[in-house]
């Protein structure tokens, strides 16, 4: 399986039977492509007590980038949080079908990090029209991260439009996406169905419109308290899959595969370092 290599300048990678980059977009860092909308994968923000910031992963906060064994690694010190370094690193998985966002925050303040979350997404924000203010869902890992939609990290804007679920740990048949969901989309640039997965241990909040399959689901990690010599530790994966049709049959043929998929990511041991 083949992974990163730098050209030039750029850093590039095969995956779901095209060439990707590594790059920036709408302040977010993440895998770009000719011809799709972008970027997939994506660091898209930070947030913590009191504040939040949706343009923290940009390349003035990018400080270090290389490939280390097949791997993307890309190093960012987002000014003004403390000492917070992010480490993200981007590599091939499941024989190239899959790509694994991990993700490693530590910082050299105490006290100054409170509930931290490092914000990704998967896929970038469909081009299906959607309402000018939609209504957003909040599913929270527990009564903490239940709390923390409320303490001043989302402007008052958002909380008017949003609503926090009860606290409740899916059934396994009900963290699946409905079958139809995870179909090609034109607008995202695959040619067959693409499924995301997240350790729900890993996640404070997920937080999504639910209007449709193809709009992003933001991936809100840690939300614990980041203290000098502590690190944090997650991961988020996107799987590419062949063509899938509409019938009933493929439908539960493609359920079974992504139950498949799920149960060996959520069977994988966790990322113990991202170098």
């Amino acid at each position: 399986m083949k992974g990163w290599r730098r050209v030039g300048d750029r850093f590039e990678v095969d995956w779901a039977d095209a060439v990707w980059t590594f790059g920036f977009a709408e302040g977010r860092a993440g895998l770009l492509r000719e011809g799709a909308s972008g970027p997939f994968l994506a660091l898209v923000g930070l947030a913590a007590v009191g504040r939040r910031d949706d343009a923290a992963f940009t390349a003035d906060s990018l400080v270090d980038v290389d490939v280390v064994h097949g791997r993307l690694l890309a190093t960012f010190e987002p000014p003004g949080w403390h000492g917070l370094t992010v480490r993200a690193g981007w590599g091939p998985c499941r024989d190239g079908r899959g790509m694994d966002l991990e993700i490693q925050a530590s910082a050299d303040s105490v006290g100054e990090l409170r509930r931290l979350e490092v914000m990704a997404e998967a896929r970038p924000k469909s081009l299906v029209a959607s309402p000018p203010e939609p209504r957003f869902m909040v599913v929270p890992r527990d009564r903490v991260a239940a709390g923390s939609s409320y303490d001043g990290r989302e402007p008052d804007a958002l909380l008017a439009r949003l609503m926090t679920l009860e606290v409740a740990r899916p059934s396994p048949d009900e963290a699946l996406p409905d079958p139809g969901g995870v179909a090609a989309d034109p607008d995202l640039g695959f040619p067959g169905a693409f499924h995301e997965i997240a350790h729900p241990d890993d996640v404070a909040r997920d937080i999504s419109t639910q209007l449709h399959a193809a709009e992003p689901i933001r991936y809100a990690f840690f939300g614990h308290d980041l203290e000098k010599g502590v690190v944090l530790r997650g991961r988020l994966r996107g799987v590419f899959l062949a063509e899938w049709g509409a019938t009933g049959s493929e439908r539960e043929s493609l359920r079974s595969v992504l139950r498949l998929e799920r149960d060996r990511f959520f069977a994988e041991p966790p990322p113990l370092r991202t170098d």
